[in-house]
């Protein structure tokens, strides 16, 4: 017999909004709200408070839920409190924080349940938080009664919202940075510098198309000296190449030093024309050259996008992120650093592929990829002063964007 009740996280104390959150509150009817205000009139960033739910809420009696755990995370939307004003350093140590609290608060009914040893909890609940400032206390509010409450319920619930990438995206779909090459720096929340990665079969496609062009004709769009050029399998938008390096040795950014900058000019140089041939073609479009800081495919290839992402294939916040975020890398600023320092530097944050979703043009932020599309189908408004500077977007020259 399992003594495990249904147990659900909730982004905020009260109902409304959208999505999960107002879901959850409509279904576990008005008894929620009352038993929310009896634990806790506000939440800040960063912490989680444990919610018995009533035994007459609709969600306990139909469903078995027993807790509902509400947890804040970093907020980088100006209209609402606490933003971040796009402090992405300090979003990711909140990020953190958020999901000790959370897990803290789900361990904490389990050890009442399992009677767990509190020895193995207490291991199980300290973290880099508790130990940076021990004065601060718990990062959630826990009292005595949320660790002695018991349900009787035999169900088990347990949900798990982590996109997963398939590997049947073979192209452009992007690994977390869990499963890739790196060290981990001292703050243990960056990559840094290549080590050996284990590529999967799957992952070896474009290395066997660069080694053995002859036997891809059919899939390439241009075959050179240096490099080949084809159509991302999985585009990401209406327009979407890859110019792939035929150079052996080379699986990703982070191998590429000094001696091989002519052939990075040269696959810019490729794929900006490319590009110029395409803007010939739609005076409209706009296109933007760059790396993966991480990629999932071995061997060092340059994406050529449009900047639609109009695409069935761009499915997911690791589709959209790994594009949109310092997780990729434009190409006149691998050159340059290349050139002046004969490396590129790679730094990839933990939670860049799960950062918030926000539009590349405006910078608003949106709930899922399905409201993201419909935003960036009209969002009219110029594009980020960086990415006009230096050359790292590619447009038709009557085309004056900073001033649409």
């Amino acid at each position: 017999m399992n003594y495990i009740n249904k147990i659900i996280p909730c982004r905020r104390l009260k109902p409304g909004g959208g999505g999960v959150n107002a879901a959850i509150f409509a279904a576990a009817g008005p008894s929620l709200e009352t038993a929310t205000k009896e634990r806790a009139k506000s939440l800040l960033p960063g912490h989680a408070v444990v919610v018995p739910l009533p035994s007459d809420s609709p969600l306990y009696t139909r469903e078995g839920v027993s807790h509902v755990i509400h947890v804040l995370g970093p907020n980088m939307n100006p209209q609402r409190p606490n933003s971040l004003n796009n402090d992405y350093t300090k979003g990711c140590s909140i990020l953190r924080e958020a999901y000790t609290s959370l897990f803290t608060g789900f361990l904490s009914i389990m050890r009442s349940r399992l009677k767990l040893p509190r020895r193995i909890s207490e291991k199980l609940e300290s973290s880099p938080s508790d130990l940076k400032d021990p004065s601060h206390g718990p990062r959630n509010h826990l009292t005595n009664s949320d660790q002695k409450i018991k349900r009787d319920d035999d169900s088990v619930y347990e949900r798990s919202k982590k996109c997963k990438g398939t590997h049947n995206e073979t192209v452009a779909d992007i690994s977390a940075p869990s499963s890739t090459y790196g060290k981990v720096t001292g703050d243990k929340s960056k990559l840094e510098g290549p080590t050996s990665k284990s590529w999967g079969s799957w992952a070896q496609a474009l290395y066997h198309i660069a080694m053995h062009p002859e036997k891809h004709k059919e899939k390439l769009l241009e075959v050179l000296d240096a490099v080949v050029v084809l159509n991302d399998l999985y585009p990401k938008a209406c327009k979407h190449l890859l110019v792939l390096a035929q150079h052996e040795g080379l699986d990703c950014l982070a191998d590429v030093h000094q001696e091989h900058l002519q052939l990075l000019m040269t696959m810019h140089a490729v794929g900006l024309k490319w590009a110029e041939k395409f803007l010939h073609e739609d005076s409209s479009m706009v296109f933007r050259l760059g790396y993966h800081s991480v990629p999932s495919m071995r061997q060092l290839h340059l994406h050529v996008i449009s900047q639609d992402f109009n695409s069935n294939h761009l499915k997911n916040k690791k589709h959209w992120n790994s594009f949109n975020t310092a997780f990729f890398r434009d190409s006149v600023d691998v050159i340059e650093e290349i050139k002046n320092h004969g490396k590129a530097t790679i730094k990839v944050e933990d939670c860049q592929l799960s950062m918030e979703l926000r539009c590349h043009r405006c910078r608003s932020a949106h709930p899922n990829i399905p409201r993201l599309k419909s935003h960036i189908s009209i969002c009219q408004a110029p594009f980020p002063h960086a990415l006009l500077e230096n050359g790292r977007l590619v447009l038709a020259p009557k085309h004056n964007w900073s001033d649409t």
